[in-house]
């Protein structure tokens, strides 16, 4: 690279920077020596750029200076073509003309030997999202632009219709959904609402009583960091128990994972614990985790020295291992405590899986399996819940939140039938106090890994 061009290069990285940033970063960079950088920065402000700073304390480029960039590299080029296809085919009506323009007009102004590169087909986007919008984005992104209050008629995913008045806050744009962050008036709270359950939307006169951007800060500070544990939720420990119970209890886990079932089950227990969520994409292949969990797989647990993998052993080892939370039986009535905990894990939950995507052991096969075939665990499950309010005896245990938890998972998404004995079963669990904490700190982590910035 020329001398002219590592100046611009230069230029452009400290443009990218709002704060001061060291001289050794910006070597790294730029990919020159710390010497070489040094003379760079003092050229530069030869030439009149507003570089402030010195070394060992750091350099920024002072707002309001502006020199033209060098040309678009190539990656550059690719980067925005392929931004701007994402664009046209993934938002609405307006971004999209507005995307197709855009390229237009850059085109319009790239070198001869660049300039058809935008009309390459090299770099595809795929088919996505493809949801009716009762409700034009447009209008949302308008909303969110002037600072006003939108009026919208909502359906939850369970249908029930609510008239709302919200202070728009962000729009995200993900592969399955497309979704407002708003401070909602109804629920005095922000919530996340996905735009194709927004039924009519109003922009109305009224604005926030708070800028946009005091909104967004305090929505992002709303949502849970990956570490916070029960305390922050303002719950304390029942009365402590002896020993072990007493160790830190880390609970590694990912939203979208069965680690909901341990989630809802730390509740039961009412224990201080500490959360640290696994990124499917990097932490949770990394060497610390692998060190975990060799799997690779959440949920688990890190109680002390001890280390417990799999949904159904850590929901038995954390009755076990804090018994005033009383979710076990005693050890001399836990036969159907164990067995249907174990019946859950070991047969109804891989009868679901393959049956789910479609495939069941021929009859010739079924004994190659230890679970037999998908209506037998079903017809034997159903039979053991016949009139029953808990799975193992007359007290809620933790086998009810595994079992429940596969039931509640199962019907949801279609890898169960709706049969009357499991949907009345799991109507006596699925608003337990513990569950429902779960759950809104479950979103809660769900959110701030979506929005989390990239």
């Amino acid at each position: 690279m020329s001398r002219a061009g590592r100046l611009f290069e230069l230029l452009q990285i400290l443009r990218g920077r709002r704060r001061p940033v060291s001289g050794a970063e910006l070597a790294r960079e730029a990919g020159v020596s710390l010497r070489t950088l040094y003379r760079d920065i003092a050229a530069l402000q030869t030439m009149g750029a507003e570089i402030e700073g010195e070394p060992g304390v750091g350099y920024v480029l002072r707002p309001g200076f502006l020199m033209p960039p060098l040309m678009f590299s190539e990656e550059e080029i690719e980067a925005l073509e392929l931004g701007a296809k994402w664009v046209a085919q993934r938002t609405d009506d307006g971004l999209s003309r507005a995307a197709r323009s855009a390229m237009a007009k850059i085109g319009a102004v790239l070198p001869q030997d660049l300039r058809t590169r935008p009309e390459h087909d090299a770099l595809i986007v795929g088919p996505g999202w493809r949801k009716i919008q009762p409700v034009e984005l447009k209008l949302l992104r308008r909303a969110l632009r002037e600072e006003r209050k939108l009026a919208i008629s909502y359906s939850d995913g369970k249908g029930a219709r609510t008239r709302r008045k919200v202070w728009p806050v962000a729009l995200g744009f993900f592969e399955s959904a497309r979704v407002l962050v708003a401070w909602c008036e109804l629920r005095g709270d922000f919530r996340h609402f996905r735009t194709d359950r927004i039924e009519t939307a109003e922009l109305l006169d009224e604005r926030p009583p708070r800028r946009r951007h005091a909104l967004q800060k305090d929505w992002r500070n709303s949502m849970l960091t990956e570490s916070d544990s029960v305390s922050a939720y303002g719950r304390r420990a029942s009365a402590p128990a002896k020993g072990d119970s007493m160790s830190e209890l880390v609970f590694y886990t990912n939203p979208q994972s069965r680690g909901m079932i341990v989630h809802w089950l730390l509740e039961e227990i009412g224990a201080p614990y500490r959360v640290e969520v696994e990124d499917y994409g990097t932490t949770i292949k990394a060497p610390e985790f692998l060190a975990i969990n060799p799997m690779g797989k959440v949920p688990a647990i890190r109680h002390g020295d001890a280390i417990v993998t799999e949904a159904a052993a850590i929901c038995a080892y954390l009755a076990d291992a804090f018994p005033q939370a009383a979710l076990a039986p005693p050890p001399a009535a836990r036969d159907a405590y164990y067995r249907w905990m174990f019946f859950a894990a070991g047969c109804l939950e891989p009868a679901m899986s393959n049956h789910s995507v479609g495939w069941d052991p021929s009859a010739d096969m079924q004994r190659r399996f230890g679970y037999g075939c998908y209506a037998a665990v079903v017809d034997t499950l159903a039979t053991a819940l016949a009139g029953k309010r808990y799975i193992a005896g007359d007290a809620f245990s933790a086998a009810d939140v595994y079992v429940g938890s596969m039931i509640g998972f199962g019907m949801r998404f279609g890898a169960l039938e709706k049969r009357p004995e499991f949907e009345a079963y799991w109507r006596g669990l699925e608003n337990r106090p513990a569950r429902l904490r779960a759950v809104e700190q479950n979103e809660k982590l769900a959110s701030r890994q979506a929005w989390a910035p990239a």
